[in-house]
């Protein structure tokens, strides 16, 4: 223990007597303590050096002594080695003190580089500009040069950079191979590019800047359009170049290979450009095309697209290569498309008139003109070009368009522009003008059709259409109901050149006899002078019919099975009953048709003439032969009626028996039951008599007629019975007054002759005042049916249903159907579905009435399918369908209804299978909507390549529709918009929403502006325009001269707690 405690009492005694020497030392020796400040100094101990530098300034008072402002001085340098906050300003003042010391001309030296050092290139701009270089030694001199050099490279000073850089080259120096870079870099960047191109030649081994010279020199020779140089420099370099620049210097390889046209090198190198960095339009542009010339057509569709949705140039060049890669790949409709987006751009003339051209020639070939794109496009080519060889091509393929068009009215827009037409052109116009005009026909627009058909003639080139165009004139006529105007058109049809010659020709008599037996209006009958004009016209009717078949003896013609009917029906009407028989018997053994009407009016004449064993026979046979025919019901009555004024009573009876059990719940029973009550009293069996007309009384008490007939057959019965008492017992027995039954005959005599009188309106005041001064009017429902009439005669469709409804709502009356069918028409016709359904429903329950059950199948198909009920509206749709002689329009409406509603409940190949129907059966309006409801079904099963060619099919069907086809485009954009083929998908909404003009407008062009939009948002979404790769930015640090010293740890962390913020 003494040991130790020895031991560090002799330590401390050192130490203190150590302390004291150096004290000694310092105080006692100034100038020695400089000596060891100075080898501080020189041994970078800088903290230390500055401790004794500042002790010798405080000891040595004369501010003029050499070591207190040499130690000045290195106390300064200290301040700016150890990166001092106020190194400025301790720097500046040794400077301001000493101003002729020779050490103060390497103040604003040492600042500069101080600043240089830090960054801070402003400031040591400006302490370098206060040095005079020839102040400064050869090596201080050489690094003045450099750094004030770089200080304004930084600052973008580069014209005083480059001279500064330019001096220090002239020498050799440490600094060469730096002042060569920045020195080649301004001569770049200023496009001297061999200048450049020498430097950095002659720096390219360098280490330090090895890894970027390639990329300048590969920059360069590109700027010099030495492409050959490029290709055989560059790729050598491609693995050595950083990430970061490496999808650069793969384009300027690839677009050198691009310009020297070997696209598929050129290609590899675009993928390893677009690997590394974003391109932008051009270069999207330039692999397209390395695409398209490779014959990687697909890839270069898609790339081509993408650039193409901007309005310029280099969209006009991308269309006229995709219309160029889409027929080669033999998509000529999609090249169409892009011939005519590169035609619509004005700024490569060539390419304009080029496109437009073949875009006018594609859509001729492809018969794809729903907006007669190829009549406006090759009249545009034939306006802008009119000198070229291609102009006269263009005038050939117009009189072809012309004549093939389906979109007539637009083409005779177009023709109408041209003043001059040669015979071709007129014989053009006269066929599109001819085919419009029986597309209007068919359409049922007759005045237009009629104007149409006059223009035919004003260019009578083909005798044919010339002739066929009266023909039709006749025809609208005839549909319109101007019969004698038809019978005078046709009748020049007759006489006019050509005409003999067409099959139209052969049925003229008949139509003139048609036109003449419809003027007579066959199911009216007049008195008077009316009476005398509807015999002529019946007359002449049968002249006609009678020439036509003598002329055309064509029995397996339906023309000529029709005319032996109305030759037989003018005989009826003219009260010729033996020759309608004859006539309705010919007509009977012609052909295989339902000859129901036939035989029907055939017994109605054989009863006229009293011929009742031959009338008995042709109802016996129409009611066996056609059981189901709309003649059944009346014709069973008729037969028993025939029987029993033949005294045939059995017979009669059993068909009377047979209608009953046949038709229960026809409206006509109870007048069968009276029937057979009077026939039961002629064979004075009252009992039976008695059964059947109580029978009556009791089941149905709203049959009028009946029961007032019953009642008074009633008497008969007990007449027989020689109880007329009794009679008058039973009458009060049922609460029948005598008294206010004449009562009630004398209030209704005047409602009967204003009946017959014709005269509605006072009908109706009659019947009222029957109604209103009865308590219990026995003929009330005959009261409503009339004034019901007289009110649906008169238009009055609200008045004529409140009657209507109260019959039907009291059923078993006479006019119970007829109340449910007038009823069920004016509620459909006000679009009443719901109430319309009620009635045809019921009508259709309780009617055998052929016609009436007709049209209450027929109502109730519609009012389901307007109600939106598809299962119904199939159910009755097939029902319509079985019904005989319907019309053209209400088939087509079932087949489509049918289709509809399968395609609402997601049967679909139902469906498709009645849009076929459709198709096959009519061409109207109809089949387009069909068709368009096919390509909708194939686009929602995603069976896209389907849906395009069905929608094609649309397009050229004929006649066309504006509507449908217009549907089928927009489909047709989505169809493209699903395959994300953007191009197509907006040239197609595109096209409806620059040409369409035809029904329900405003709401289809929204339809494709909205779809427009949506079809541009998802275009962007998919193929955002990638940012232009800017040009390389080199990174440059300060460099120092090769004897520059490296900096201890410890003096970083000194200039990051010392250095202060720069505010530039």
């Amino acid at each position: 223990m003494n040991i130790i405690s020895r031991s560090l009492f002799l330590i401390a005694l050192l130490f203190c007597n150590y302390l004291f020497a150096q004290k000694t030392l310092i105080y006692s020796d100034p100038y020695r303590s400089y000596k060891n400040a100075q080898e501080l100094f020189d041994k970078e101990k800088f903290s230390s050096a500055q401790f004794y530098f500042k002790d010798i300034i405080n000891k040595i008072n004369n501010p003029q002594d050499e070591i207190r402002i040499n130690s000045e001085y290195y106390f300064a340098l200290c301040a700016l080695k150890l990166y001092h906050r106020n190194v400025e300003t301790i720097l500046t003042r040794f400077a301001l003190d000493h101003p002729d010391h020779p050490k103060s001309k390497n103040i604003y030296f040492q600042l500069g580089k101080h600043y240089y050092q830090t960054k801070k290139f402003k400031k040591s701009i400006e302490f370098f500009e206060k040095v005079d270089q020839y102040d400064l030694s050869m090596s201080d001199q050489n690094e003045y040069l450099f750094k004030l050099g770089y200080s304004e490279f930084m600052k973008k000073n580069l014209a005083e950079s480059k001279v500064l850089f330019n001096e220090l080259l002239q020498r050799t120096t440490d600094y060469e191979v730096p002042a060569t870079y920045y020195y080649s870099h301004i001569a770049y960047s200023e496009e001297k590019y061999q200048t450049a191109l020498q430097g950095f030649r002659k720096i390219s081994n360098n280490k330090m800047f090895k890894p970027i010279i390639p990329y300048y020199i590969t920059q360069i020779l590109y700027q010099q359009n030495k492409y050959d140089e490029l290709i055989s420099y560059a790729p050598n370099y491609l693995d050595s170049i950083t990430q970061k620049r490496k999808g650069e210097f793969a384009k300027l390889i690839a677009d050198s290979y691009f310009k020297k046209n070997q696209f598929k090198t050129s290609l590899s190198f675009y993928k390893i450009f677009k690997k590394h960095a974003k391109s932008d339009r051009e270069s999207n542009y330039q692999v397209a095309f390395c695409y398209f010339k490779t014959n990687d057509l697909r890839k270069a569709v898609e790339l081509f697209a993408s650039v193409a949705y901007k309005e310029d140039s280099l969209a006009q060049l991308c269309y006229y290569h995709m219309a160029d890669s889409y027929l080669k790949l033999e998509e000529k409709d999609y090249a169409r498309n892009a011939f005519q987006k590169a035609s619509k751009l004005s700024f490569d003339d060539d390419i304009k008139r080029n496109s437009l051209f073949n875009y006018a020639k594609l859509a001729y070939e492809l018969s794809y003109n729903p907006y007669d794109e190829a009549i406006n496009s090759f009249q545009e080519f034939i306006n802008l070009y009119p000198d070229t060889e291609d102009a006269k091509e263009a005038y050939e393929f117009l009189l072809k368009v012309y004549l093939t068009t389906k979109n007539y009215d637009d083409a005779l827009k177009s023709m109408d522009k041209i003043k001059n037409k040669d015979p071709r052109m007129q014989k053009a116009y006269q066929s599109i003008v001819y085919n419009r005009a029986v597309e209007q026909y068919h359409n049922r627009e007759y005045k237009q059709a009629i104007k149409n058909f006059e223009l035919v003639k004003r260019y009578p080139i083909d005798q044919n259409l010339n002739a066929l165009s009266q023909f039709w004139i006749a025809e609208c006529n005839y549909n319109q109901r101007e019969y004698l105007l038809a019978v005078e058109n046709y009748e020049k049809f007759r006489f006019i050149n050509g005409a003999i010659l067409t099959k139209e020709f052969q049925d003229l008599d008949f139509h003139i006899g048609y036109s003449y037996f419809e003027k007579s209006n066959p199911y009216s009958f007049f008195k008077g002078n009316a009476a005398k004009v509807q015999k002529q016209e019946l007359k002449n009717a049968l002249k006609y019919f009678r020439n036509y078949i003598h002329q055309y003896n064509i029995p397996d013609s339906n023309n000529f099975r029709v005319a032996l009917l109305r030759i037989a029906d003018a005989y009826f009407l003219l009260r010729d009953d033996s020759l309608a028989i004859e006539n309705y018997a010919r007509s009977i053994n012609v052909g295989d048709q339902n000859h129901s009407y036939a035989l029907h009016q055939m017994a109605t004449s054989q009863g006229l003439i009293q011929d009742y064993e031959g009338k008995i026979n042709t109802l016996k046979t129409l009611t066996e032969k056609y059981p189901n025919s709309k003649f059944q019901v009346s014709s069973l009555l008729n037969l028993a009626q025939a029987y029993k004024d033949e005294s045939r009573n059995e017979e009669s009876i059993a068909t009377y028996l047979k209608f009953i059990n046949d038709y229960p719940s026809n409206n006509l029973v109870s007048k069968a039951n009276v029937e057979l009550g009077s026939i039961y009293l002629k064979e004075k069996n009252t009992e039976l008599a008695e059964k059947y007309l109580i029978k009556v009384l009791n089941d149905y008490p709203d049959a009028e007629q009946e029961n007032e007939l019953a009642i008074e057959l009633m008497m008969e019965v007990y007449n027989l019975r020689d109880n007329l008492t009794g009679y008058y017992d039973w009458l009060s027995e049922r609460g029948i007054d005598v008294s206010v039954q004449e009562k009630d005959s004398t209030l209704w005599r005047p409602v009967l002759t204003a009946r017959d009188n014709g005269n509605c309106e006072n009908q109706i005041e009659k019947a009222s005042y029957y109604l209103d001064n009865l308590e219990s009017p026995i003929r009330e429902i005959s009261a409503h049916f009339f004034m019901a009439n007289c009110y649906y005669a008169d238009k009055k469709n609200n008045e004529a249903l409140y009657h209507y409804d109260f019959i039907t709502k009291k059923p078993n009356n006479n006019y119970y159907t007829q109340a449910l069918k007038f009823a069920g028409e004016i509620t459909f016709d006000a679009h009443d579905y719901k109430n319309a359904l009620a009635y045809f429903s019921t009508l259709e329950n309780v009617s055998m009435d052929q016609e009436d059950l007709e049209l209450s199948v027929r109502g109730q198909f519609y009012c389901f399918h307007y109600i939106g009920n598809s299962e119904s509206t199939i159910k009755y749709s097939k029902k319509v369908l079985k019904l005989s002689n319907i019309s053209k329009k209400i088939r087509e409406d079932a087949y489509l209804y049918l289709g509809q509603s399968y395609q609402k409940m997601n049967l679909l190949d139902s469906a498709i299978t009645y849009f076929d129907s459709v198709m096959t059966y009519t061409k109207s309006i109809a089949a387009a909507e069909a068709k368009y409801r096919i390509c909708e079904i194939a686009f929602n099963r995603k069976n896209y390549e389907l849906c395009e060619n069905l929608i094609m099919e649309l397009v050229q069907q004929k006649p066309s529709y504006d509507y449908w086809l217009a549907k089928g485009i927009l489909l047709l954009g989505d169809n493209f918009t699903a395959q994300k083929d953007y191009f197509n998908a907006k040239h197609s909404v595109e096209s409806i929403i620059e040409n369409y003009d035809g029904f329900d407008k405003e709401e289809l062009i929204a339809e494709a502006t909205q779809k427009l939009e949506h079809i541009k948002t998802l275009e962007l979404e998919n193929l955002k325009e990638e940012p232009i790769q800017e040009e390389l930015e080199i990174e440059l640090e300060p460099v120092q001269s090769s004897d520059s010293k490296v900096e201890s740890n410890d003096k970083k962390q000194d200039t990051i707690e010392n250095n202060n913020d720069e505010n530039e």
